[in-house]
């Protein structure tokens, strides 16, 4: 880990864009416009963006991985002349895609969703979408149910034994409920808020720790993430597998997201933490020190965008403020 980026544009993916210019269709009366990642059967793709139009959505991204589908998207394109298509050149991390998806988006708050989930739009009136833009914030997730109709636990609260983390999964139990992170990356982000952010870190490849470190980070520098009742999502098949073991990807979350501790107005990795750092699993000495550069020198570059240290978090998450 030389360096850790600071923007969307560290690491982009290289793409082909087909279809409608950059801000053709940015939305006149809604201020959302949509990013759709694709995954799964190309059904579910085609399925979605007659659905999103059915629905009002006039701005319409739609990101996913080619393979001799340039064909395929150019039909899509003639079938759906307000949806830009970027095919991306090689697998990329679902931030990585997220990242891409809101840099080329139009309007001021996107709204993220995955091909194979289904929409239930009953409560998405216009006095919705007036609410997102009033609360402003970095992002809006939704209440998600499984393909029977079971809600999923997708409210995560940190959780600190004594230096380890662990982060719960519980059920959302009201409006405007508090969340560590967007689950599987979707709900209605602030454009603004999410570049200010510096988006995802594509230097994660683990979707995990990656969507971990976004929203932990989110808190860190004063960021909020909450569940709207009103946006109800169900996938439309099994939920994708996710793997928490501890990797490279938790060894840049711990660096950038628990290390540092927060003093007066500014945070900072202490040099003392590089022997906690140096204990983690699969650390040799010299390519550990030379992450450990890296991440201090980050965070001493956004130190003052800190408002707190994991312990502090943590704590306000307990007493239910945020």
């Amino acid at each position: 880990m030389s360096t850790i980026p600071t923007t969307l544009e560290s690491g982009a993916a290289r793409y082909t864009v087909v279809g409608a210019p950059r801000g053709k269709a940015c939305p006149d009366s809604l201020p959302v416009s949509v990013l759709l990642l694709h995954r799964g059967s190309r059904l579910y793709r085609a399925e979605a963006l007659r659905e999103l139009e059915r629905l009002g959505f006039e701005s319409i991204v739609s990101v996913e991985v080619g393979g001799g589908e340039g064909s395929d998207l150019e039909s899509l394109a003639a079938r759906h002349p307000l949806a830009r298509f970027l095919l991306l050149s090689e697998p990329a991390s679902p931030g990585a895609m997220l990242n891409l998806g809101m840099r080329e988006s139009c309007g001021p708050y996107v709204f993220a969703l995955w091909s194979d989930m289904s929409l239930q739009a009953q409560a998405l009136s216009s006095r919705f979408f007036e609410r997102v833009a009033e609360q402003d914030l970095l992002c809006q997730a939704p209440f998600l149910s499984d393909k029977a109709g079971e809600l999923l636990p997708t409210a995560a609260a940190p959780a600190l034994n004594k230096s380890s983390l662990k982060v719960l999964g519980l059920a959302p139990a009201r409006d405007g409920a508090r969340s560590l992170y967007p689950f599987d990356y979707c709900g209605i982000y602030s454009r603004e808020r999410f570049v200010m952010l510096g988006g995802c870190d594509v230097g994660i490849a683990n979707p995990y720790w990656q969507k971990l470190d976004f929203g932990f980070r989110a808190w860190l520098w004063g960021e909020e993430i909450k569940l709207a009742s009103a946006l109800k999502m169900a996938y439309d098949e099994a939920l994708p597998d996710e793997d928490s073991t501890p990797d490279e990807g938790y060894r840049r979350f711990w660096l950038k997201n628990l290390a540092p501790s927060f003093h007066g107005d500014s945070g900072q990795i202490a040099l003392s933490r590089f022997w906690s750092y140096l204990r983690g699993p699969g650390q040799g000495l010299f390519p550990a020190a030379a992450e450990f550069r890296a991440a201090r020198e980050w965070v001493r570059v956004n130190r003052f965008r800190f408002r707190n240290d994991a312990p502090s978090l943590v704590d306000l998450w307990d007493e239910g403020g945020s």
